[in-house]
């Protein structure tokens, strides 16, 4: 079958076909009478021509004749760099080239090898003619002569150093990516760590926070309670106060003099606002105690209605003009809705510019609430006040001598937040003022 190939058509050949044609080879280079052929120089030419066309080093070596190589295929100039004449005269260069580190252990598998005639393969490195490193795949069989004498070896040597960097590559790019993933375990780890703490600092922090909350809203129970009830007990003093301020001014006007009078009537105005604190002091806590849950139903029309009616006396003396349209029916308590609108407006008035009031009262539904707005035409508020006027006892502009405990506005924010709302202001000086608030809209309210 060998016979009629044509090498120029031959496709590559594998390991197993390489040494099936090295055999053939050996034959045809063999001295044994029993072996040798008429034929043989063309024998050995054409096989010749076969082996060459291997893509690797085919060798074979004499063991008869003392341990030395009789053929090595063209290819070892490409992988090596060496003459076949110059691989072939030396006869340990073949031993020479093999790498240091893998002498020792090519010189016992080879050993096995002859021994137990059993197929090597392995492999080693090669040290190339340029110094550069050749990583081969080696395949060896030992051929014996009929009445089993070790004969000759032969060889395919595949050069496999592609496939060796591609490996340590790989390796070292496995080794970065392992390294990789410990560093960013450690870092995980160690974040994790760092997370339970902020959340063990946290879960502190939250119970110390809903104790501070828990014992400052029984401290502010205990003060709401001591103030509504001074406001109560201060109410008799204040009006033994002005009863005699009164009794005095009346049976005594004549003795008192213009000083006297004066006096007395320093002593009734103050009893007076004193009354009015206590009063809006009183409604500030009523505000506080009252529940969210228990709100009412309430029509904010009559509850503006109720508002306007309590502030007819202040709107007449101010010329004031009060317009609105249609308002909503509101989850809130029907008093503390006119509280709001008595409040609000009373301070329009209040605070007015040199024009008479003008106050637009109206309401915006927005999702499940209403948005209330009192827009007047005042002389506004500095912005820098715009969340302070909110507190107690806060003043819209203490330059005025207009009367007010600075307590309205704070009763509204409470009013307002404790029906589940929230207040702010829209105000320029010189400029007005919109005061607006939310209220939730009420079960049988329809936008």
């Amino acid at each position: 079958m060998i016979e009629g190939l044509n090498p120029t058509s031959l496709e590559p050949i594998g390991m197993e076909s390489a040494q099936v044609l090295l055999i053939e080879l050996a034959s045809t280079f063999s001295s044994a009478p029993t072996l040798s052929r008429p034929d043989a120089p063309n024998m050995a030419a054409r096989y010749r021509t076969l082996v060459e066309q291997i893509p690797a080093v085919t060798f074979m070596a004499f063991l008869d004749q003392g341990l030395s190589e009789a053929y090595v295929s063209p290819h070892v100039e490409t992988v090596l760099g060496f003459s076949q004449e110059q691989w072939l005269n030396d006869p340990v260069r073949w031993y020479d080239q093999i790498h240091p580190d893998d002498r020792a252990r090519w010189s016992i598998e080879a050993a096995q090898l002859i021994v137990s005639g059993r197929p090597l393969r392995s492999v080693y490195r090669v040290i190339a003619r340029d110094g550069r490193v050749v990583w081969f795949h080696c395949q060896v069989k030992l051929v014996a002569t009929e009445d089993g004498r070790p004969w000759f070896l032969h060889g395919v040597a595949f050069d496999i150093t592609d496939l060796k960097e591609a490996e340590t590559s790989l390796q070292e790019a496995r080794d970065q990516l392992e390294a990789r993933v410990e560093e960013r375990t450690a870092e995980l780890a160690q974040a994790n760590r760092k997370l339970q703490q902020e959340v063990t600092e946290r879960e502190r922090t939250q119970n110390e926070l809903a104790q501070a909350v828990e014992e400052l809203t029984r401290v502010n129970a205990d003060l709401e309670q001591f103030a509504y009830s001074a406001s109560h007990d201060l109410q008799e003093p204040l009006r033994m106060v002005s009863i005699y301020s009164q009794i005095l001014q009346e049976k005594f006007r004549d003795k008192l003099g213009a000083s006297g009078e004066q006096f007395i009537d320093f002593v009734l105005t103050g009893a007076k606002r004193m009354e009015q604190l206590l009063a809006d002091l009183r409604t500030f806590m009523q505000a506080s105690a009252t529940a969210k849950d228990s709100a009412q139903n309430a029509d904010a029309s009559e509850a503006l209605s109720r508002a306007l009616e309590s502030l007819t006396i202040a709107i007449r003396r101010a010329g004031a003009s009060i317009t609105h349209g249609s308002l909503p029916r509101v989850c809130m308590h029907e008093f503390q809705l006119e509280q709001l609108f008595q409040n609000l407006i009373g301070n329009a008035i209040r605070y007015r510019s040199q024009e008479p009031p003008q106050i637009l009262v109206a309401a915006e539904r927005s999702c499940d609430e209403w948005i209330f707005s009192v827009q007047d035409n005042g002389v506004g508020i500095d912005p820098r006040f715009k969340e302070q006027i909110f507190g107690m006892f806060k003043r819209l502009h203490r330059w005025t001598d207009c009367p007010g405990t600075g307590m309205g506005l704070a009763i509204c924010k409470r009013i307002v937040e404790r029906a589940g709302g929230r207040i702010w202001v829209e105000s320029e000086l010189g400029r007005g003022s919109t005061f607006l608030f939310t209220v939730p809209a009420g079960d049988t309210d329809k936008p």
